[in-house]
């Protein structure tokens, strides 16, 4: 690796934010791809954007299995880096592409055949929003199996110490995404599907951008690479066993906000706008603060690798402090000016009202989100996945009935009960995570960091 790539060495706090900013950007990216996509639709109706958001829950969903490769990508290729080992990083790289490929292809196929039955989970009282969910779906289930093999291909860029490359291609196919909205929704009057096509090209571009650089690339993770190989089958296996809690919990919570969803459709059709349009805003936290933790993976993976123990912790410290403060951001932002930002995204003066109490709600976990963030991701990069696999699954769970006992009629707190669970399970799933590594994890680390250190060591 060359001194820039090397996690292992060097100042912490730049050389994290110089893997972590790119990765970064490349979500803010996305969230601006969202924002702009509700910016338009929302200039059609709440009716639209209601339809994409619900579609958006099945390409959430989708994300579980994708991280069957791309986490995998991230553990093993980041060790393997770090320890020296890149025919072993090559080797896991082929393995977690294997992995996308056959995930992506499988879960589109089930979007496109059971589309209707999808849609119907969430019972919308509107039948021309069911219509429109499902038109959706089946478009942009198109490009998944390309979509599986970007974020994998990105995450062996990031895993080697390379994350503007990805960083760069997502740009570009994000960029030809906004570009192309207004074009296909307007001025084609394609509506809901226009913005569906645009979304395929878009995923597309980024897919071949990043082919063209893992083969071609100056600053590529190997010196030659064969994209589709036959795998060992030893590094399937290890990544899945890895990779399978991180996928088992990313499923679970998206059904379980599915589910949560299905109840705020209860509420009507604007109930859902209301919401997803809230959650966009609301993604400056997890977006931004996952794509810290991704960066974080390949970080602390990289110092796994080379078993540098007191690096780790210190990276742990250093990463908290930084979150806290980006955490303390977000919560000002939601809670004061947060409802002339959602009014600019959906011009109906009911329901900006509206968003104001949703966003102070939301405003109060967003420091603990950060936490479970730094924390979550520092065991994954450590190779733990189980316990934050638990730690999630159990408080998503929680969540849904939390949410149907707080908006029934006995409490008399409508759709404003269901906002209060999301916000009450995610203060959870913050403390027991940070707790769980600081009580745990964090002191088997010291323990190696003070071995290490050790005269003959």
């Amino acid at each position: 690796m060359s001194a820039k790539t090397d996690m292992t060495n060097g100042p912490i706090l730049r050389r994290l934010m110089y893997l972590a900013v790119p990765v970064m950007g490349s979500q803010a990216l996305h969230m601006l791809y969202n924002l702009t996509d509700m910016f338009w639709l929302g200039r059609l109706g709440s009716d639209e954007v209601a339809a994409t958001g619900a579609a958006g829950l099945y390409l959430w969903l989708s994300v579980s299995f994708m991280l069957l490769g791309s986490v995998g990508a991230s553990i093993g290729v980041s060790q393997a880096f770090g320890s020296g080992d890149r025919e072993k990083a090559k080797s896991l790289a082929h393995a977690a592409l294997a992995i996308s490929a056959v995930s992506g292809t499988a879960f589109a196929l089930t979007m496109v055949l059971f589309r209707s039955q999808m849609v119907g989970f969430f019972h919308f009282r509107e039948e021309h929003v069911a219509k429109l969910t499902e038109n959706y779906l089946m478009i942009v289930a198109l490009p998944i199996p390309l979509t599986y093999i970007s974020a994998t291909l990105g995450a062996v860029f990031t895993a080697s110490g390379n994350s503007r490359t990805p960083f760069v291609c997502n740009a570009v196919g994000t960029g030809l995404n906004i570009l192309l909205d207004p074009i296909f929704i307007f001025s084609l009057k394609l509506g809901v599907q226009g913005a569906a096509y645009a979304t395929v090209i878009g995923q597309a571009a980024v897919f071949t951008i990043l082919v063209c650089f893992i083969k071609f690339g100056k600053k590529r993770p190997f010196e030659s690479m064969r994209l589709f190989t036959a795998p060992k089958w030893n590094g399937i296996a290890w990544i899945v066993r890895k990779t399978l809690p991180v996928g088992a919990e990313s499923f679970l919570f998206t059904f379980l906000v599915m589910a949560t969803s299905r109840r705020e459709t209860f509420f009507g059709a604007d109930a859902m706008a209301l919401s997803r349009v809230g959650s966009q805003i609301e993604s400056l936290t997890w977006l931004i603060g996952g794509a810290f933790g991704s960066a974080l993976i390949s970080f602390v993976g990289q110092n796994r690798g080379a078993r540098k123990w007191k690096r780790i912790d210190d990276t742990y410290r250093i990463a908290s402090a930084a979150m806290l403060c980006y955490g303390a951001f977000v919560t000002l932002l939601l809670a004061v000016p947060g409802k002339h930002i959602f009014g600019f995204f959906l011009p109906d003066p009911v329901l900006t009202e509206r968003s104001a109490a949703y966003l102070r709600i939301l405003a109060v976990c967003q420091i603990p989100m950060c936490l479970e963030a730094v924390s979550s991701n520092t065991l994954r990069g450590l190779g733990k996945t189980v316990p934050p696999a638990v730690i999630n699954t159990t408080c998503h769970i929680i969540r849904v009935p939390l949410a149907y006992f707080l908006s029934s009629d006995m409490l008399e707190l409508g759709l404003t009960g269901v906002w209060i669970a999301v916000s009450i399970s995610a203060c959870m799933k913050g403390i027991w995570s940070y707790s769980w590594y600081v009580f745990t994890e964090r002191r088997k680390t010291l323990r190696n960091a003070a071995h290490a250190a050790e005269p003959g060591d």
